[in-house]
């Protein structure tokens, strides 16, 4: 990952039944799946909360070193959606220095 690196990304789907409502500020593990086909994002707790979406996947993980399978975040902002369709867009944002 480059120095100084610092991206903000969001996740694609919603945290499933039974899941913790995350808050801004949670901490959040990302992580590499299925041998980079995947970013999944678990809360500290170990629930899954979502995916990232292909293209911000695909940025993520040609940052990576090689080896690397998983780098932290916290969540930036919850975006709630139009005509309270669902719990909203989850924000996160990496960063490493």
């Amino acid at each position: 990952m480059p120095d100084g690196f610092d991206l903000l990304t969001y996740l694609a789907g919603e945290p499933g039944p039974g899941v913790e409502r995350p808050r801004v500020g949670d901490p959040v593990e990302l992580r590499v799946l299925q041998g980079g086909l995947s970013i999944e994002a678990f809360s500290a707790a170990g629930q899954r909360l979502g995916r990232l979406p292909p293209t911000e996947r695909d940025a993520l993980t040609s940052m990576l070193p090689e080896g690397r399978t998983a780098f932290h975040g916290r969540i930036a902002a919850l975006v709630p959606r139009p005509r309270q369709l669902g719990d909203g867009r989850i924000h996160i944002r990496v960063s490493a220095g």
